[in-house]
């Protein structure tokens, strides 16, 4: 199994001064959007696509909301301690806001904006999707109920899905059986199945970019602007990679194990993460050892932010670990 190291960065928050125009010094502006990837506003459809879901079931979401913020950018690594970095070399915005994704505008919404930054590229660009708390700001359409369910249980997303399949089925796991996932276990005829999840996995992103750019680059009086994206379909795959992905639904939807119509994160804990057949499902993509499919939806769920659309931020540090 790979194990993600522990990034720590301290960060401190420079005042962000104009440069001044008799050093010869170019500056633009960049501003920082934070938007749903498609899955949250229209659902992934069952099929046989790689960005469907394989095993019949259709996702919807009825509610996706997430705490981001923590944005910053600088030349180098975060290794650099910033008692070597100068004014200038380091931008950060250290607010978090709560967001409701699912009812946000597609232009997203803006979270950060810095003004008077030196041109040029920027390699060192990261953000974070914590734990809310009293001091995360609501942002956007969120309800106030939605806002203090965040604050109030530190979540960094709450979600509900409704899933559907003509012809479905939940085949609970036989959680005390020698082989929990044994292929003659009963199933019981259920079309349509809900998963309402608390999620107090926080994260970190950094080193993020593109295929095409490392950070981001910008212009002499011109304004870049990116976009944070949080992608929600991870929960459904078999690997942790960004290609060669399938889709399945169908082991999470049987860790309904009373077969009430809902899978909840208690019944997840307590199904072996040995349920999922190693021939479809690659573990060792994961960062650390998993035991349970709880394990799985955290460590899927670390995974969501990503950068200008399909773009990644490799360095991912998990902060329910820091916090423990």
């Amino acid at each position: 199994m790979k194990h993600f190291f522990l990034i720590v960065a301290a960060m401190t928050l420079f005042t962000l001064l104009a440069c001044d125009e008799t050093t010869g010094t170019s500056t633009g502006s960049i501003q920082f959007y934070v938007e749903p990837e498609w899955t949250i506003v229209n659902g992934i459809p069952a099929g046989d696509a790689e960005e469907e879901i394989n095993d019949g079931w259709a996702v919807t979401y009825d509610k996706f909301v997430v705490c981001i913020g923590n944005i910053h950018m600088s030349h180098d690594t975060l290794e650099t301690k910033s008692s070597t970095l100068k004014a200038g070399d380091l931008f950060t915005m250290n607010e978090t806001f709560v967001i409701d994704l699912k009812n946000a505008p597609t232009s997203g919404l803006l979270v950060a904006e810095f003004n008077d930054v030196p041109t040029g590229d920027w390699e060192s660009v990261g953000y974070s999707l914590p734990m809310a708390q009293s001091s995360s700001v609501k942002l956007g359409n969120v309800t106030d109920d939605d806002y203090h369910e965040m604050i109030d249980n530190g979540l960094a997303v709450s979600t509900i899905m409704t899933l559907t399949k003509t012809g479905g089925q939940v085949c609970p796991y036989l959680v005390e059986a020698e082989n929990p996932a044994d292929p003659a276990r009963p199933c019981t005829p259920m079309e349509q199945i809900r998963f309402q999840w608390q999620l107090p996995y926080g994260s970190t992103a950094d080193g993020c970019g593109t295929p095409t750019q490392v950070g981001v680059n910008i212009p002499k009086g011109g304004t870049t602007q990116v976009k944070l994206t949080i992608h929600s379909d991870h929960h459904f795959f078999n690997a942790l990679r960004h290609t060669d992905i399938t889709r399945l639904a169908q082991p999470l939807i049987d860790a309904d194990l009373n077969l009430d119509g809902e899978v909840t994160l208690e019944e997840l804990a307590q199904v072996p993460i040995t349920v999922l057949d190693t021939t479809v499902y690659d573990l060792s993509t994961f960062p650390s050892d998993l035991e349970t499919l709880r394990d799985y939806i955290r460590w899927t769920t670390i995974t969501f932010p990503h950068f200008q659309g399909d773009g990644g931020c490799p360095i991912r540090t998990a902060l329910d670990e820091t916090a423990k």
